[in-house]
């Protein structure tokens, strides 16, 4: 990911490349990407997907109330799924990656959600997302793709919990 114009080019022109290359190629996307460099550029992409995705929901789904809600939900959802990524990784399958890695695995992974308003359609955009998630862990966190699996189904339980308790956007 780390181009030798990157460092001339901001985040947000940088995204629709960056973009491309997360859904297209997620294996060689993950591979070169750093573990470390701050949270600043995943946390800047996370951002453009996570209001493309509420801008849809707010033309096609829901009021600007909730098209806000929406944006704070991804956005606290992911720093929330990147720590519970953390711990079951770390604790039940013996990964080796901490917070960083992992929210940067979370922050790109999340790039089909920019259609995740879209009907029916968006239901796939969340699988992908999850296909992603996979990828991502296997490398950064350096286990088989079984615990990779496992460790994003369990996550993913958590936060259904998380929002059928009430923490997360009601619509």
């Amino acid at each position: 990911m780390a181009t030798p114009d990157f460092a001339t080019r901001s985040n947000v022109e940088e995204f629709p490349t960056v973009w491309q290359r997360v859904v297209t190629d997620p294996h060689g996307f993950f591979a070169d990407m750093p573990e470390t460099g701050g949270l600043g550029q995943p946390l800047v992409f996370l951002a453009i997907c996570a209001g493309i995705n509420a801008l849809g929901h707010l033309l096609f789904v829901v009021g600007i109330g909730g098209m806000i809600g929406i944006f704070i939900w991804q956005m606290v959802a992911a720093f929330t799924a990147a720590a519970l990524f953390v711990l079951i990784a770390q604790n039940l399958f013996a990964g080796r990656a901490g917070f960083e890695p992992t929210f940067r695995v979370v922050a790109y992974a999340w790039a089909p959600l920019v259609i995740g308003w879209v009907p029916w359609v968006g239901r796939f955009a969340v699988l992908y997302t999850a296909y992603l998630l996979i990828r991502g862990f296997e490398r950064v966190q350096a286990i088989d793709t079984a615990r990779a699996v496992l460790t994003v189904v369990l996550t993913g339980v958590a936060l259904a919990i998380l929002h059928v308790i009430g923490v997360g956007p009601h619509f």
